[in-house]
């Protein structure tokens, strides 16, 4: 009588063991599917490449070492909204050195622009520039001032893979005309390199 109740425990325990195992293959395939979901949340992450395939940084460099020093810093980030159009801002710094006179000035500035690029070879260029400098006006000076510039042009401009490198002349159009931190024409020489 024992041994049956026994027989008989031992057969629904073995049972219900099966049935659990039985839930657990269930749940393994549920678990394979699950990286399936994961790569689906993590789409959206990719379009972000989209955006970083369009905002380059760069800028250009000035050095002009001798009697007179001017060291010029103009880094920049742009957006192209297709291989034709970029928008871009960007700062100025400009350091200058009267080695003669022993002055030295600092100027300081920010400026936005807009470019078009035609044929793979020519970029044209449009930049609002303000610059703040000491008033070089012996009656104020020690006080500094801004000098609002437009600058036109164009020139050269090449894109290979994420780089891209561009010289331009520059039409410089200044509110201080008498006193312009630069000459009517700028010659840039200045590269961009893209994110992705």
């Amino acid at each position: 009588m024992l041994s049956k109740r026994f027989l008989i425990v031992c057969i629904l325990f073995f049972g219900f063991t099966i049935s659990l195992f039985a839930q657990n293959d269930d749940v393994s395939i549920t678990y394979h599917q699950a990286p399936d979901v994961a790569k689906d949340t993590v789409k959206p992450f990719y379009k972000n490449d989209e955006i970083l395939q369009k905002i380059a940084v760069g800028g250009w460099l000035g050095i002009q070492v001798g009697t007179y020093t001017y060291i010029e810093l103009s880094p920049d980030v742009s957006y192209h909204f297709n291989k034709w159009v970029s928008v871009g801002v960007g700062g100025t710094y400009i350091f200058a050195h009267d080695n003669y006179s022993k002055e030295s000035y600092h100027v300081f500035g920010a400026r936005a622009f807009v470019e078009g690029h035609f044929f793979n070879f020519l970029g044209l260029h449009a930049a609002y520039q303000a610059l703040n400098f000491i008033d070089p006006r012996p009656q104020t000076l020690n006080s500094r001032i801004w000098s609002n510039n437009l600058s036109i042009g164009g020139g050269y401009y090449q894109r290979s893979g994420r780089l891209s490198m561009y010289l331009f002349i520059l039409y410089n159009r200044s509110d201080r005309e008498g006193y312009n931190i630069y000459g009517n024409v700028l010659f840039k020489v200045g590269f961009n390199i893209f994110l992705k």
